[in-house]
């Protein structure tokens, strides 16, 4: 995401898609309260190639000594600077011009230090994928970020994040900020693969000790190899078929209270949910494209099902159960 060096307050600035200077308190991303600025001065926008600034006010705005007209566009570069009603005010200095992208912006940074945002994927884990406490994953319906903890603790809870919204990890605090807000139907004009449209093959060595993955769909494979968290899964998918020949409907198959599925696993709950956050990054990291991954781990009131309908599981060569 690009930023810019705010000179009379020695701190960064992250840019919106669409950015606004002046005096504005309320109205605008960044607030100038000097009188002689314009309630709405100016504008940095991506055009979708490239940055650029537009003069809105009627007192001036520079690139590097030169006067913009009113309402005149000029493209930006790195280390141009920004004065607006005054040239000999300190300014702003342009430090970043990567295009717009979904970030926690750090607000714990000193003044003057460079930040390090985090660049969202599909689905982040914090600190990070070794010692995770938080998840966010973008919810492919809603194009809304979600946030889970994991505090094994308290009951499963996610929380819906906005354009703008705090997060809090530890001591240490960052701002939840959009590249660009998608609607729904919008997105769902991406792609139109849906995760349960997959079949789950699993490969169980004979002592089950090992794990691999497959995903299929028509003449399509994809191969997630072997990880522990895949035995998770395959144990839920055991459920699920376990309830199917109990002759419970779809919506009642699966359920099993997370203790209980620990226990089956021999971990504590912790750990299992390290192997249950894995488990959905890999996927969402495997299959950017796919819509519906929100059905793959269902929970509620302490409960935790497989989500998807169509699997198999190997164990050796032998074909030992699959999905009715």
């Amino acid at each position: 995401m690009a930023h810019i060096f705010n000179s009379s307050t020695q701190s960064y600035v992250a840019l919106a898609p669409h950015h606004t200077f002046g005096r504005l308190a309320n109205s605008v991303d960044t607030h100038i309260d000097k009188p002689y600025i314009s309630k709405l001065h100016a504008a940095i926008e991506w055009s979708g190639k490239e940055w650029r600034i537009k003069n809105l006010g009627l007192n001036g705005t520079w690139v590097n000594g030169v006067s913009l007209a009113a309402n005149e566009f000029l493209p930006l570069n790195v280390n141009d600077r920004l004065h607006f009603a005054k040239q000999d005010d300190p300014g702003f200095v342009v430090i970043d011009l990567h295009p717009p992208a979904d970030m926690l912006w750090p607000l714990d940074a000193l003044k003057g230090t460079k930040p390090e945002p985090i660049y969202l994927t599909r689905y982040h884990l914090l600190p990070d994928s070794l010692t995770p406490e938080l998840a966010l994953y973008l919810d492919d319906q809603t194009q809304q970020w979600q946030m889970e903890s994991m505090n094994s603790q308290q009951e499963h809870h996610t929380h819906s994040l906005n354009d703008g919204d705090l997060v809090q990890l530890g001591s240490q605090h960052w701002q939840l900020m959009r590249a660009q807000v998608v609607g729904p139907t919008e997105a769902h004009s991406f792609a139109s693969q849906q995760l349960s449209d997959m079949e789950f093959i699993f490969n169980l060595s004979l002592d089950e000790e090992s794990t691999q993955l497959e995903l299929v769909n028509g003449q399509q494979k994809i191969d997630l190899g072997v990880r522990n968290h895949h035995y998770l899964l395959a144990q839920l998918a055991r459920h699920r078929a376990a309830d199917a020949e109990k002759g419970l409907d779809s919506k009642s198959r699966g359920w099993i209270y997370t203790e209980v599925l620990a226990s089956e696993l021999g971990l504590d709950t912790t750990h299992m949910n390290i192997y249950i956050f894995r488990l959905r990054k890999q996927i969402a990291d495997s299959l950017p494209t796919i819509l519906g991954q929100q059905i793959l781990l269902e929970r509620r009131g302490g409960k935790i099902r497989f989500g998807c309908e169509k699997f198999k599981i190997y164990k050796g060569e032998t074909l030992t159960l699959s999905s009715p």
